[in-house]
């Protein structure tokens, strides 16, 4: 294969991948991610679901896109995820006081579930708090908060 002389780029030539934002974050991501769902896949978990059986097991009258919001999921993802979870017999879907939303509750076998990962997702929690430090997790926050008040600005 020829190479092809280069063009000039005066832009591109500016970029530098390393210093990307996002590709800093998509990184961090991935590799708490993995280290997440190694320990929850044996329970038949994957992706965000252990996040939404908390949720769910947490609050009353939840509905679906109250907690698509608050995990920023896109409302395929958490419809997917959603149903694998009442497939499997851990979330019941009732009739909501608004027709438009259903609300979540965990069933008996969904309680049971989040009592047997909820020390393991404890002792994850534990082990990342006590790398990053109080003070770097306040910065996590501190960030989120910065780009989600910022979001249209962002999308622009």
């Amino acid at each position: 294969m020829q190479q092809q002389d280069k063009f000039n780029t005066p832009h591109f030539d500016r970029i530098r991948p390393q210093y990307c934002i996002n590709g800093k974050l998509r990184r961090l991501h991935r590799m708490l991610n993995a280290a997440y769902e190694s320990k929850f896949r044996p329970y038949g978990l994957q992706g965000s679901m252990v996040s939404i059986l908390f949720i769910i097991g947490k609050r009353r009258n939840v509905n679906q896109k109250a907690i698509a919001d608050m995990l920023v999921l896109d409302q395929s993802t958490m419809s997917r995820d959603l149903k694998k979870l009442v497939d499997k017999g851990w979330v019941h879907i009732a009739k909501g006081q608004d027709p438009r939303h259903s609300e979540l509750s965990l069933t008996q076998k969904g309680y049971e579930l989040v009592e047997t990962v909820s020390p393991i997702w404890e002792k994850l929690h534990t082990t990342v708090e006590g790398i990053l430090g109080k003070y770097n997790i306040q910065q996590l926050d501190l960030i989120t908060e910065a780009i989600r008040s910022n979001l249209d600005d962002i999308k622009e």
